[in-house]
């Protein structure tokens, strides 16, 4: 009887880890998380993915520079705010950051619109809301 017990157990935690039980809030969490921290450390391929080709210019242009003349040193998901009905979000995203020549940290607040299709979140835009402007 142990091992039944064990075996359930395993095959329990086996499902939840593959994200079987993870619901599309938490996924949306790991999903923004994985894209700031990306966006933090110049991994475009755990960002790219995730923007929506309409908003892919704009999003380049905000973050133009970043991982080149802009390091980024921080970042905080402030506020996440969901809509299941519709399968959108809006996120609240603080950056610490500094230009290369400069060496001044600053901050900026941006406002993240996400939206879930087919099971997947997705960015569909992006806007600066206060602090130092990217």
């Amino acid at each position: 009887m142990p091992t039944a017990i064990a075996a359930a157990l395993i095959c329990g935690c086996a499902l939840w880890g593959c994200g079987i039980a993870e619901g599309p809030r938490e996924k949306l969490q790991r999903t923004a998380f994985s894209f700031n921290e990306g966006l933090r450390w110049s991994r475009d391929a755990d960002v790219l993915p995730r923007v929506d080709p309409a908003a892919m210019a704009g999003f380049k242009a905000l973050h133009a520079g970043w991982g080149v003349d802009v390091q980024v040193s921080g970042v905080e998901i402030l506020q996440s705010v969901v809509d299941k009905k519709l399968d959108k979000a809006v996120l609240t995203v603080k950056y610490t950051w500094y230009r290369n020549d400069e060496m001044v940290v600053k901050d900026s607040v941006t406002q993240q619109h996400w939206e879930r299709r087919k099971g997947e979140w997705w960015l569909v835009a992006e806007e600066f809301q206060s602090g130092e402007p990217l």
